[in-house]
């Protein structure tokens, strides 16, 4: 026993065995903590999917049992019953008020080695939740207001409730804020835009006064007048009536007759000397004729000739005349010092000493001009023209619709010409070249000769036919806006007038653009964090052009700015091209673009217009308000919050 006790040579085995028992509960612990943390992340990742899924299925806060499906679908897709052996699988989905979603999940794992300890199981247990949620986002809404908008829609329409297409559309776009709204991060700026457009947007009081132009040239009128006293003239001066040849009469004292017997004079014999002495020794002279209850001076200068068979009919000897000149001058009166309205010139004011719309008038008169001096308007939005009644000063209001910069007449928009102003979507006016100019309907009139339409300037007393004009309610710059503030907005929408596409997306994208003349407004938030940007683009019709509409470049047929001859397929074509190169430029500034065809053929062009994946059709005004939500939770960024 001594010698065993104190023999070492076995002493390993003896250790070994000793440690056998710790050793396999700590690798097997290692095991079993493995295998519990591998389907706790296995779980919480499934939990996930399903929440994100759920709330991404959800078209309001409400849950709904198709919305739970789905949630519970990718949970079984992420961990389907009895992965790691889990028995005893719950999993269940939730919705708050607010639409946010939770998620619980939970399974009992059982134990491997751990099982020899004891540890037979280990209960494994996750939640998860998902909200949409909106940081900093700005969106524009550009709106067709057309007439056509007062139609109702071919599917669902006004006689089964929903009303017309622009009530849809009021509809739709509440339904839009109230989804953003309800997902918007507290701490978020989100702003809202409205470019309601047809032929015209009006857009004009958002635009500083410095970049308005000074000037104008416009499809007006001119009033020209008889002519009156030399400048500086006085009751009392000679006026010089008329200083020419004419036939006088054989008696002083019918001078100014109508009657052709007083100036036949006789070629026979002794009546032929006498008549001849009469005519060139007796009238030359001084006389004082009455002309219509005035009393004008005649002077009949030496020497009158006698001109034979001058008048028809009588005798053959009674038919010569006396021919000589007579100057006829009479005294100002004061209404000599008034210009009379003679008639209307029809033009474009512009220049060139042989424009009649640059005639120099009277004194006294409204002169004519070469441009509308627009100094004045932009103090009160009204200017004073000589339009009115036989020339006079008649008030012209700004109602904020404009004219557009300088452009280059092409049929190739990629890229967008250099000096084409009115296509920069980030224009920052430095010439007048590149201003804009307020539309003013009450001055402009057509040219037409019987109907049909003229270049060339029109002489009248009459009052020419109006171009075709509307201007839409005020668009709205980007701001943040309440529910209240933006309802009575789109509710005082009316429809009217034909479809420009490219004036409305042209000034959405002006106003949404983090640079350009709106950029101190747009390129930064707040909480100093990123800006998504939107454009949601409504249409219900194909566009519509006409070129004897007063549009953001004049009257085309007569101004030509797009079409440089007021062709009305070129300007068709030119406007649709310029359309593609508005929406090119608006994605150059990562702003999204969002198409929607109301009750129309979701064209090529509007397919094109949009982003990527971006374009849809809405056959009636139910289908249009989903739309426009499903809209608003695509622009919302959906993300787990647990």
């Amino acid at each position: 026993m001594h010698k065993l006790l104190h023999d070492k040579t076995a002493n390993t085995l003896a250790i070994a065995a000793a440690s056998l028992i710790p050793m396999m509960a700590m690798v097997g612990g290692g095991i079993d903590a493995s295998r519990y943390y591998m389907a706790a992340a296995r779980m919480q990742a499934a939990c996930d999917a399903g929440a994100l899924a759920a709330r991404r299925a959800m078209p309001t806060t409400v849950m709904s049992a198709e919305a739970r499906t789905q949630g519970l679908n990718f949970f079984d897709q992420n961990f389907n019953d009895g992965i790691f052996g889990v028995t005893n699988r719950t999993r269940n989905y939730t919705a708050d008020s607010a639409g946010k979603v939770t998620g619980t999940a939970s399974g009992t794992l059982p134990s491997t080695i751990m099982a020899a300890f004891g540890y037979t199981q280990f209960p494994i247990s996750v939640t998860c939740q998902a909200e949409v949620n909106i940081a900093n986002t700005d969106i524009m809404f550009v709106l067709d207001v057309t007439g056509s908008m007062a139609d109702c829609p071919a599917s669902g329409g006004c006689n089964s409730g929903p009303g017309s297409k622009i009530v849809g559309m009021r509809a739709a776009v509440m339904s839009f804020y109230d989804t953003v709204e309800s997902a918007s991060s507290p701490t978020a700026q989100v702003r809202y835009g409205i470019v309601p457009y047809s032929q015209q947007v009006n857009v004009g009081f958002s635009i500083p006064t410095a970049h308005m132009a000074s000037s104008n040239r416009y499809q007006t009128r001119v009033a020209r007048y008889n002519p009156a006293v030399l400048p500086g003239g006085n009751v009392g001066d000679t006026i010089l009536v008329s200083d020419g040849d004419e036939f006088l009469p054989r008696s002083t004292s019918n001078f100014n007759s109508s009657n052709t017997n007083d100036y036949r004079f006789r070629t026979d014999g002794t009546n032929a000397t006498t008549a001849a002495t009469f005519c060139t020794a007796t009238l030359p002279g001084t006389y004082t004729v009455n002309v219509n209850g005035d009393n004008q001076t005649w002077q009949v200068f030496a020497t009158p000739v006698i001109v034979a068979n001058q008048w028809g009919g009588g005798d053959w000897w009674n038919r010569a005349g006396c021919r000589g000149r007579v100057r006829k001058t009479r005294r100002a009166t004061e209404a000599d010092l008034t210009p009379q309205f003679r008639d209307w010139v029809y033009c474009q004011v512009t220049t060139g000493a042989a424009d009649p719309c640059t005639i120099v008038n009277p004194a006294g008169s409204p002169p004519g001009w070469q441009s509308v001096n627009l100094a004045s308007l932009y103090s009160n939005n009204s200017i004073d023209l000589p339009i009115g009644a036989n020339g006079t000063m008649t008030r012209v209001n700004w109602s904020g619709c404009i004219e557009e910069p300088n452009t280059v007449q092409t049929d190739n928009y990629s890229p967008i010409p250099a000096n084409a102003f009115d296509l920069n979507i980030n224009l920052v006016p430095a010439n007048e070249t590149q201003r804009w100019k307020p539309a003013l309907f009450d001055a402009v009139w057509k040219r037409e000769n019987s109907g049909t339409n003229t270049n060339s300037y029109i002489f009248t007393t009459g009052n020419l036919a109006r171009p075709g004009w509307v201007c839409p309610r005020a668009a709205r710059r980007m701001a943040e806006m309440t529910r209240g503030d933006l309802q009575s907005y789109v509710d005082s929408l009316q429809a009217s007038g034909n479809t420009y596409h490219d004036i409305g997306m042209l000034w959405g994208a002006r106003f949404i653009s983090p640079r350009g003349m709106f950029a101190a407004d747009n390129n930064s938030a707040p909480n100093g964090e990123t800006i998504s940007r939107h454009i949601v683009f409504m249409t219900d019709g194909a566009q519509v052009n006409n070129v004897e509409n007063y549009s953001t470049h004049g009257v085309e047929w007569w101004d030509r700015r797009i079409t440089g001859d007021g062709n009305s397929t070129t300007e068709f074509n030119r406007r649709a091209a310029r359309l593609q190169a508005i929406c090119n430029a608006a994605e150059q500034e990562n702003i999204t673009v969002w198409v929607v065809a109301f009750g129309t053929t979701l064209t090529q062009n509007l397919i094109d217009c949009a982003s990527p994946g971006r374009a849809f059709q809405a056959a009636d005004n139910a289908t249009l308000t989903e739309q426009f939500r499903q809209i608003a939770q695509k622009i919302a960024a959906l993300r787990l919050t647990q």
